[in-house]
């Protein structure tokens, strides 16, 4: 009987665990709540990958974000490791990542 109840106390532990998980809204990753708020400061003091922005002369091939061509006339940004994306892609990609699509690991 007491190993049953036990085992209940168990379950209601990893159950209430779980569902105190959320989900940060700066990068999107879900993290115990234990550790949210370090996360959260973390996420919102992290630097910001900055980016010239510019129109293209030319067609550059596609973006590797949203995988259509970039075209001449269309407005781009030019990453730190020189990659460029749509502007509108790297945008909403900075929403939930901060690094570059293609180079995760670059400074």
């Amino acid at each position: 009987m007491r190993a049953h109840r036990g085992l209940a106390f168990s379950h209601d532990f990893n159950s209430r665990r779980f569902s105190h998980d959320i989900k940060c809204p700066v990068c999107q990753k879900t993290v115990p709540s234990d550790d949210a708020e370090v996360h959260l400061v973390m996420c919102l003091t992290r630097p910001k990958i900055t980016y010239n922005e510019d129109t293209l002369m030319e067609d550059k091939g596609e973006c590797a974000i949203c995988f259509d061509e970039m075209l001449s006339g269309s407005c781009i940004a030019r990453l730190p490791c020189l990659c460029i994306y749509h502007k509108n892609c790297i945008d909403e990609w900075f929403t939930r990542k901060n690094c570059c699509p293609e180079h995760p690991g670059y400074d």
